[in-house]
């Protein structure tokens, strides 16, 4: 007797599933979120999948077929597809998350979805497909020339010490561990012998140093272009490390930005190069002209371009007539 009710229950909901199969699609909800919005070159990304069965009938058969953006690898996989089958109760969910990277600099603003539903004897079935709102920035990686980053160090170094010459010891911001670099006459004694170990002070400086880093983006092939974006993020970083205020200017897509240092600055300016689709706008001449136009007091130039012309340094040599500091000059040179 138990076995005929079974079988009738059995019958019973395959039928109602059967007939109610077509109206299932409408009672579905499918969002999806990323952890983030700006990513590292190959950084692991998180797109959190929700869908959400919100009719009081079971989704007995269903599949979800997700594709990350054009360009993602899933982790595990070897492009950037996955699928689900799942079963789903009346008003419940199905959570997941999908680990994938983006290889290279660029905007990546979309993906794909498609949802089949059917009946479980699969005499009907249906499939809605929408698209997944990535909206994702990739910024470029770090510049790994030895030749870049020897000249940059040593130009930052040059920085540095004006700073530390012309430190204002009278303006005492806080204090640091002693490291044993420091000279004996910046060791406080009095808040040593306070916190039990040595500490130095840190001062404020009489020099308000300050930078503009350049970016000629209208010439040059694409590798220059992209090695160039490299030699903007790394210098950059350097200045945030040394708490240097920075404008920065270009002649292309790229943009500019006011001066300024942190997080959301360098976040924003980031941003602007992994959107760039690497086109300039005016000449190098005419950049060379606003950095004229725009000149500050103790500022310095770093000049990122691809490998530049004759007229391109005259250019520069009329940067350089107004420049209190000699300028740091950064090509782009691929093999």
């Amino acid at each position: 007797m138990n076995a005929f009710i079974l079988i009738g229950v059995t019958v019973l909901v395959l039928f109602l599933q059967f007939l109610v199969t077509p109206g299932i699609p409408q009672h579905l909800l499918l969002r999806f979120s990323f952890d983030t919005e700006l990513a590292e070159p190959g950084e692991k990304i998180v797109c959190n999948g929700r869908l959400t069965n919100n009719w009081f009938f079971p989704v007995i058969y269903m599949c979800l077929y997700e594709h990350m953006p054009e360009g993602a690898v899933i982790s595990g996989k070897k492009d950037n597809k996955t699928s689900h089958r799942i079963f789903l109760f009346p008003h419940s969910s199905f959570k997941h998350k999908i680990f994938f990277t983006l290889p290279k600099r660029g905007i990546y603003r979309s993906g794909k979805y498609y949802v089949e539903t059917g009946d479980f004897l699969g005499f009907k079935s249906r499939v809605i497909s929408g698209q997944i709102n990535a909206n994702l920035v990739v910024m470029p990686k770090r510049c790994e020339d030895a030749r870049v980053l020897k000249v940059l160090g040593g130009y930052l170094g040059d920085i540095s010490v004006r700073r530390f010459i012309l430190e204002d010891p009278v303006l005492t911001m806080g204090y640091l561990d002693y490291t044993g670099r420091e000279p004996m006459k910046k060791i406080s004694w009095k808040h040593s012998a306070k916190v039990g170990k040595l500490m130095v002070k840190n001062s404020d400086y009489t020099v308000d140093a300050n930078a503009a880093v350049v970016l000629n983006m209208d010439t040059g092939s694409v590798r220059e272009k992209e090695k160039s974006f490299e030699i903007v993020r790394t210098v950059c970083e350097q200045l945030e490390q040394e708490h240097i205020p920075y404008e920065f200017l270009s002649n292309g897509d790229a943009g500019s930005l006011k001066e300024g240092y942190g997080k959301m600055h360098m976040d924003q300016l980031m941003t602007n190069l992994g959107r760039s689709g690497l086109c300039g706008f005016t000449s190098f001449d005419k950049l060379v002209e606003n950095c004229i136009r725009g000149q500050k007091k103790n500022r310095s130039y770093f000049i990122i371009s691809p490998p530049l012309s004759v007229s391109d340094r005259e250019a520069l040599a009329r940067l350089q007539r107004v420049s209190e500091y000699e300028l740091c000059v950064l090509e782009a040179e691929v093999d």
